[in-house]
């Protein structure tokens, strides 16, 4: 009998929720850091002006009620709503960089989640008569099988195959978080009762489904 457990999209969607926040936040950074930063380039100068001249007087404490007052007559006699000034502190060379920056980091944090989902379509582990293979191309035979690690099966249902291939040592990792779960659970009994308990590790044999729980 043939059984195959085919990727689980409920697994990747946080992915691709992920990736589609992380691309938008880029997107956004890139804008911020394109048009509107750079509009605040005059009020900045006025700011660093303001900042150097009060440092040198002494009263850099004052700095915050000073600019108000110069943004208050800039805006007065400003002839659009558009060009008036912000009472904080304006972007300058420094917040735009920094956008860019964020725009990269985030901006690849997105593309490689989007990255998993696309390389997700389609993947499947499947259990045979002969053995297991996968959708990428990895064969694995019952008789190769070194051991079976189910450390991590119960808190993160995650069981690593360790099998020989020629003079490597090769590793076939079961997820019934990213594959359909009760598939992956049905390969995994039919692998323990082909290599036998002694190459299990870290873990007992699985039970069968109507034995489970008592």
């Amino acid at each position: 009998m043939t059984i195959r457990a085919k990727s689980d999209p409920r697994f990747y969607l946080r992915f691709l929720l992920i990736g589609a926040v992380a691309i938008g936040f880029s997107l956004l950074c890139v804008y911020d850091g394109a048009i509107r930063y750079p509009k605040q380039r005059e009020p900045a100068l006025a700011y660093q002006e303001l900042e150097e001249r009060l440092k040198e007087e002494g009263r850099l404490d004052q700095l915050s009620q000073e600019w108000i007052q110069v943004v208050k007559q800039h805006n007065e006699n400003s002839d659009s709503a558009q060009d008036n000034w912000p009472t904080d502190k304006p972007k300058d060379e420094v917040d735009i960089q920094l956008q860019y920056v964020m725009a990269g980091v985030t901006g690849t944090i997105g593309l490689w989640m989007l990255l998993v989902v696309w390389r997700a379509r389609g993947r499947w582990i499947e259990a045979s008569g002969a053995g297991l293979t996968s959708s990428w191309g990895q064969r694995v035979d019952y008789a190769r099988i070194v051991s079976l690690d189910k450390r991590q099966w119960r808190k993160k249902g995650i069981a690593k195959i360790n099998y020989e291939d020629g003079n490597r040592k090769r590793r076939l990792v079961l997820d019934d978080y990213k594959y359909n779960r009760q598939a992956t659970d049905t390969i995994l009994r039919d692998l323990e009762a082909k290599i036998g308990v002694d190459k299990i590790i870290g873990g007992p044999p699985e039970q069968p489904p109507d034995d489970r729980g008592s």
